[in-house]
């Protein structure tokens, strides 16, 4: 089965309800990156109506965790170990576009980056994931 195919099944479950609350999907895979949207709601906003980084950062882990769990064809989860984030712009309340890069998928290491794009298709934010991948629960 094709990565693409397999992020297309992932499901709330499969992530949890954090996926669900960010209305995270799979769009597309590319030659050396996977894309993803998500959608920000008003419950996402910090108090200059912005959404709030801590939101910004949860939909970015989510995304990298599904491109590294794909690379390891499901049979690994990431385990994070280090997240770190840059922002380089506000994100209004909404859709945002998602691309994520996997930089490593080593038996004791993984590292991908995911970046986060506005309606204009601009950098918001920029997240470098670390983990260790351990076998996922049945």
């Amino acid at each position: 089965m094709q990565n693409d195919e397999k992020l297309k099944k992932f499901t709330k479950e499969f992530f949890g309800k954090s996926m669900e609350f960010l209305s995270l999907e799979y769009i597309e895979s590319t030659d050396d990156e996977m894309i993803f949207s998500c959608k920000f709601k008003d419950e996402c906003s910090n108090p200059m109506g912005s959404v709030q980084g801590g939101m910004i950062t949860a939909a970015l882990d989510d995304a990298t965790s599904a491109a590294m769990i794909s690379g390891y064809d499901e049979k690994k989860a990431p385990m994070t170990t280090d997240l770190h984030v840059l922002f380089h712009r506000p994100l209004a309340v909404g859709p945002a576009k998602m691309k994520v890069k996997i930089i490593k998928l080593g038996r004791s290491s993984a590292t991908s980056e995911g970046r986060i794009y506005n309606q204009e298709d601009k950098l918001v934010a920029t997240l470098l994931h670390t983990a260790q991948p351990v076998d996922r629960p049945n």
